[in-house]
């Protein structure tokens, strides 16, 4: 209780007021201290340093910038210290997982279980009824008769109400009171690790997995004509590509190369990612019939060039039309695609199992994410925006509407190329607010960096 007072009132000196930043990392710094002081658990000093090295590269998404995806990393940093805490540092990388997940799952249940069932176990549901009961007996009906004849006197006595006004002013303030209660709920779990260490730690129920008979349909001459015919289309599509993408091509008439860029730039992911999963489908057949394994090779390597041809599309239309948020999304999601489908290529070649392939693919994600989470994706679009109106692309009010949309961290950008060519981006406002940091609290390496930046270039912050 002491250890969550302390959070508590550190959490309102952090952030009650201010906005996220460094305070962040010193919350999630004290809650692991904190952890490490009531886990109960014998943790080795090598554990400790482990724990400590993982959490400070957890934590460095949300020092650089606060947003929706370095909190994510910041979440599940803190809920897997806690579950790596729980474990004693021992184990593999599945009994951590595991430990997390059970945590989420239980971290609820702990809360109400010590708030409203622990009391009433530790009295016993006899004695928790008749405390209840005697204070009911015991001040109901003076609190209620007190507070009626306390109106009256107020009302028909001027003393009253003038002692009463001499009493200092206490000013509840609702929603600080709140802040504390969430505050406390949520860090409570972390602070009873030893209450849920035993649940944290057990296997997850052996699940008897039904016998699945294939479909008549599926067989290994089926695969082998499928995966004939698919190669067949493959084929004829990345001909198509080579000769009006990459070889330049004219096309026919009413159909320009944007619209055909475009048109296909999804469509072919999804069709790369259906391929795939026919991929996972197949394998079991490559042994059962010569040739198979080589046709499956093949496919795979046409939905690598069919990524790469999608990837062309998408970058031939934003060199028309413009960089957005959803098409840096597409370029990345296209390049783990490709990626993707090489451990595909890499899981038949070496005959591993499925589980093989969803481990390397879950690390694929999370360190693409995570090195998301440093890149000023605002700041790129602009610069790349930016950059087709220097190559002749024309200066769009609408390119420049959604430029300025991006809000305080494109500045670099927007500042670049005004200076370079005089011509004004955005109108005085929104775009030109620097970012803010409102003391220490609210401090993070990106928009002190970009403050810095803009410091150099313009003078002082009054010149924008």
């Amino acid at each position: 209780m002491a250890v969550l007072l302390a959070l508590i009132l550190l959490a309102d000196w952090l952030f009650w007021g201010h906005g996220a930043g460094l305070s962040l990392v010193l919350f999630a710094i004290a809650l692991a201290v904190g952890v490490w002081a009531t886990s109960g658990g014998k943790v080795t000093v090598r554990a400790r340093i482990i724990s400590g090295a993982l959490l400070i590269i957890g934590l460095l998404p949300v020092l650089i910038y606060a947003q929706a995806l370095s909190m994510v990393f910041y979440g599940a940093t803190l809920i897997g210290f806690a579950a790596w805490v729980a474990i004693n540092g021992q184990g593999m990388v599945g009994d951590l997982l595991r430990a997390g997940f059970r945590f989420l799952m239980l971290a609820p249940m702990q809360v109400v279980r010590d708030i409203v069932v622990a009391p009433r176990g530790a009295l016993g549901d006899q004695d928790w009824d008749g405390l209840t009961r005697n204070l009911l007996r015991a001040w109901a009906l003076p609190v209620v008769a007190g507070s009626v004849f306390l109106a009256l006197f107020m009302a028909g006595n001027p003393m009253f109400k003038h002692l009463a006004n001499q009493l200092p002013d206490i000013n509840v303030d609702v929603d600080r009171l709140a802040f504390w209660l969430l505050v406390g709920v949520v860090i409570w779990p972390f602070l009873v690790l030893r209450k849920m260490r035993q649940r944290m730690m057990l296997p997850f129920p052996t699940l008897i997995a039904p016998k699945v008979t294939a479909p008549a349909l599926l067989n290994a001459r089926s695969v082998m004509n499928s995966l004939a015919l698919f190669n067949l289309m493959f084929a004829t599509q990345t001909g198509l590509d080579m000769v009006y993408l990459w070889g330049g091509a004219s096309l026919p008439d009413g159909i320009s190369l944007a619209t055909y860029a475009h048109r296909g730039a999804y469509p072919l992911v999804a069709t790369a990612l259906l391929a795939g999963v026919f991929a996972l489908i197949a394998r079991p057949y490559v042994q059962d019939r010569r040739g198979v394994r080589g046709l499956l090779f093949l496919w795979l390597a046409q939905n690598i060039a069919l990524v790469a041809g999608a990837t062309l599309r998408l970058d031939l239309y934003v060199g028309t039309f413009g960089l957005t948020y959803l098409r840096v999304a597409a370029f990345i999601w296209m390049g783990m695609v490709a990626a993707g489908l090489v451990l595909i290529g890499a899981q038949l070649l070496r005959a591993k199992g499925n589980g093989w392939l969803l481990g390397r693919m879950s690390v694929l994600l999370v360190a693409v994410l995570y090195i998301c989470s440093f890149v000023n994706f605002a700041n790129l679009i602009a610069v790349s925006n930016l950059s087709r109106t220097q190559n002749g692309a024309g200066f769009i009010r609408t390119d420049t509407d959604y430029i300025c949309s991006l809000g305080p961290m494109a500045l670099p950008a927007i500042v670049d190329f005004e200076r370079n060519t005089g011509q004004m981006v955005c109108k005085y406002g929104t775009a030109y607010r620097w970012p803010e940091i409102a003391g220490w609290r609210e401090w993070g390496f990106r928009k002190w960096q970009v403050q810095r930046y803009l410091a150099i270039q313009t003078g002082p912050k009054d010149v924008l």
